[in-house]
């Protein structure tokens, strides 16, 4: 069971598919998955893009350097159109990275007057620029541009002039790797809409996505989603119960299950899972194999946070009809013993998972991305999952980490 919840979790956090997008397409342009991240969990995103170096355009801003390292970014909110502002404090590309320069309360104080406090403070380099970004995104780019800047210096030390350099930072959003092996040659393409308070990605297989802004936007579902997630979320996610089954396809055709039973450890086969779902409701069906009998089995769940409800156990279909009027009698008994062990089992795995809510956390199994040339690992705690139509979805806690240049990724 618990193999099953992690991939429900990792679908729906894995925002964040060449040879899978096609079979995990419909025919409508739906995102395949779709994440908010919350106000929680912005500055903890914010803080992993940083330091970033910046390469300047030649003769321009009036350093000698090509290059300048912004230290410090914050973000400041939605500017209404689908992007955002940000604020970014800039070093010289030699200087010291510093931490935790900056907080969401200088968005609204002077950049002059955030540049000046930087410049003398302990361990400054020799000079500082502050600088106003609007972050903006179109299909399928992530883009940082200058809105404002003002820079400080220390003595003799002439700050340069950044409010011309206008795009300073990109990032491609499109053909992304974010699923660990055995799928790391599938590709995704990311979209990202910025709220006021808020972020929203949408995960669409790469290339077949023509209009993704619909997606990117507040709706009264989405609205509803937000107000009523756990105080502890930090992060929602949805994904099509297609992009968990193509999941399932791939990185769960099988696997054991340890269970203890009447004093006996058992190890149950799990196969050829497959999940659907309505309002409130999600049935998970497959096999079940124990020892050399496989049994077809379904988890039926319900609720607002689709507990389970019931394990249901079915003898496999054997076909009795034959002229052997013994044979006929053997093969029906048999049949009938099944159906008893497989309702006992059923009723014993019954036992054991009623009640529990059927999702999972990937903390020990973080999915992994790229922006640029950093990777960057997430984890999901998750705390509450729902159904709707066919959609299934998770609120819970994400924690996102940079883990450096990522190694040679297949292209």
């Amino acid at each position: 069971m618990n193999r099953v919840r992690w991939l429900l979790a990792g679908a729906c956090v894995a925002m964040l598919v060449c040879g899978l997008a096609g079979a995990w397409a419909g025919a409508d342009e739906r995102p395949l998955a779709r994440a908010v991240i919350m106000p929680e969990l912005i500055p903890s995103i914010t803080r992993q893009l940083v330091p970033m170096t910046v390469e300047l355009p030649a003769g321009g801003a009036g350093l000698r350097a090509p290059k300048i390292k912004i230290v410090g970014l914050v973000h400041c909110g939605g500017d209404g159109h689908g992007g955002a502002w940000a604020l970014a404090v800039a070093y010289p590309d030699a200087a010291p990275s510093a931490s935790n320069v900056l907080s969401a309360a200088d968005c609204h104080a002077p950049l002059s007057e955030t540049a000046g406090r930087l410049a003398h403070s302990a361990g400054a380099p020799d000079w500082v620029e502050a600088i106003k970004a609007h972050a903006t995104w179109t299909p399928w780019v992530l883009r940082f541009a200058v809105a404002d800047a003002a820079g400080a210096a220390k003595s003799g030390s002439p700050a340069p002039s950044l409010k011309q350099l206008e795009e300073f930072k990109s990032f491609p959003t499109s053909n992304l790797h974010i699923l660990p092996p055995p799928g790391q040659q599938n590709r995704f393409d990311l979209a990202i809409g910025f709220l006021q308070s808020s972020i929203v990605v949408a995960v669409f297989p790469a290339g077949r996505a023509g209009n993704p802004q619909p997606y990117l936007k507040r709706d009264p579902m989405l609205d509803a989603e937000i107000a009523d997630a756990p105080a502890a979320a930090n992060a929602l996610a949805d994904a099509q119960y297609g992009f968990i089954n193509g999941l399932l396809r791939l990185y769960a055709p099988a696997f054991e299950i340890p269970l203890q039973l009447q004093g006996m450890t058992q190890t149950l086969v799990a196969r050829n899972l497959s999940a659907a779902g309505g309002d409130n409701t999600m049935t998970v069906a497959g096999q079940i194999e124990l020892g050399n009998v496989a049994y077809n089995a379904t988890v039926a769940c319900a609720g607002e946070d689709l507990r389970i409800r019931q394990v249901t156990l079915a003898p496999p279909t054997v076909n009795c009809d034959t002229n052997d009027i013994v044979g006929r009698l053997r093969c029906q008994g048999q049949q009938a013993a099944m159906a008893g062990t497989s309702g006992a089992l059923g009723a014993a795995l019954t036992s054991i998972y009623q009640g529990q809510g059927f999702h999972y956390s990937t903390v020990n199994r973080p999915l992994r991305f790229m922006l640029g040339d950093i990777e960057f690992a997430a984890r999901f705690e998750a705390l509450r999952s729902s159904s709707r139509g066919s959609t299934v979805s998770e609120d819970g806690r994400v924690t996102i980490e940079r883990s450096g240049p990522a190694p040679d990724a297949p292209r």
